[in-house]
């Protein structure tokens, strides 16, 4: 039982060589990227090239790429920015989402709300994959705001549809966080895209923004050194960004690698469904990330569920990482009609890239045996 089994990577997935070997190759230099001098400016040169690499992954240019911490640091930055829209422009901001965006965006949204300075209109999604887009006024949106995969299901957004629906003057937001690396790149008419690079293989702690078209004109919200051509002040973490364009530069490879999980995701499920009784996959009809099962084992305990699977040797996901340790059901899970039981024994299985097949049938077996013994309670 000593062997781990990583079944979590869209939590996080495994470090790439090409990330660490960027990293080691540029531990040699020292100097900051601001700096005029020629140190400074190797360190630049090299930045410059991963913001080119990362660009080409979401389909941008250089140019539009600010560096960050990660899509939580740039939900953040784009909620405050609307913010400081919605003060400029002295109403309310018109807002389209959905109840399966991740809390570092669910949550600033609804406390700007809450501050009348957000309208939110929710787009329904029910538990057999269907979005209802015929529920919000479109024309009248100044924002839409959409994860383009759900981080806990794997479900994926309607993209092309909601592209025909938006007006021109519309600013379209998404987190690509789980999509960018799995599938493809945003949709061209996106306008705001962020990422983490933690998911794609890069270490944690570097992400970035893709701005371009309307959401050029949003205001700065934070205010302080000229870095990032003053939209996000303080010395770039390099390092950590270099690895991230390196991988950005396998990201073709990657996204086949990614891709090629499906069949692996499929025989998981028709395994554990014929293993336990009276669970079920959600979306499974669905157009869903290639990688990612969510199956609801109805009758049995959540707590006891994710400490026996813990115990067990095998790491899988319960609601979003970042607040998997709160007591509370997930939130996006009770909103799609699951009841508070069955949102708190939903796990996650989100398949790496770099999983051999031994250990594959090895975290499956485990799992089997945990769900057997806790339905026989």
């Amino acid at each position: 039982m000593n062997l781990m089994i990583y079944f979590d990577a869209n939590a996080s997935v495994p470090v790439r060589d090409t990330a660490k070997d960027a990293i080691k190759n540029a531990l040699s230099l020292d100097g900051n990227p601001s700096s005029p001098h020629g140190r400074g400016r190797k360190i630049r040169q090299l930045l410059d090239n991963a913001r080119k690499s990362v660009a080409s992954a979401l389909g941008g240019l250089e140019k539009q790429v600010v560096f960050t911490s990660g899509a939580t640091e740039g939900n953040r930055w784009f909620t405050q920015a609307l913010h400081l829209l919605a003060l400029k422009n002295g109403r309310p901001l018109n807002i389209a989402t959905s109840s399966l965006e991740h809390p570092s965006m669910a949550k600033p949204l609804l406390n700007q709300s809450a501050q009348d300075l957000f309208r939110l209109y929710e787009i329904p999604v029910s538990l057999d994959g269907e979005w209802d887009l015929d529920a919000i006024p479109w024309a009248q949106m100044d924002v839409v705001q959409t994860t383009l995969a759900h981080n806990e299901t794997g479900l994926l957004l309607p993209a092309d549809a909601i592209a025909e629906r938006l007006s021109e003057s519309t600013l379209w937001a998404v987190d690509a966080s789980q999509s960018f690396a799995r599938i493809d790149k945003p949709p061209q008419r996106t306008d705001f895209i962020v990422v983490s690079g933690h998911k794609a293989g890069a270490p944690s702690g570097c992400g970035a923004i893709l701005m371009r078209g309307r959401a050029q004109a949003l205001p700065t919200p934070w205010l302080g050194g000229g870095q990032e051509n003053g939209l996000r002040p303080g010395t770039e973490a390099w390092l950590l960004q270099l690895a991230f364009g390196a991988v950005c530069e396998e990201i073709t490879e990657i996204r086949k690698a990614n891709q090629a999980l499906v069949s692996w995701r499929d025989n998981v499920e028709k395994i554990l469904l014929n293993e336990w009784p009276g669970a079920q996959v959600l979306f499974q009809k669905c157009d869903r990330l290639p990688n990612t099962s969510a199956i609801v084992l109805n009758g049995v305990n959540g707590e006891a569920l994710r400490m026996a699977v813990d115990v067990s040797g095998v790491c899988v996901g319960f609601g979003a990482a970042c607040s998997a340790l709160a007591p509370e059901p997930s939130p996006a899970l009770l909103a799609l009609g699951l009841t508070p039981q069955q949102a708190r024994s939903t796990l996650r299985i989100s398949l790496p890239t770099d999983l051999s097949e031994e250990n594959l049938h090895l975290g499956l077996k485990r799992l089997v045996a945990v769900g057997k013994r806790l339905l026989q309670r």
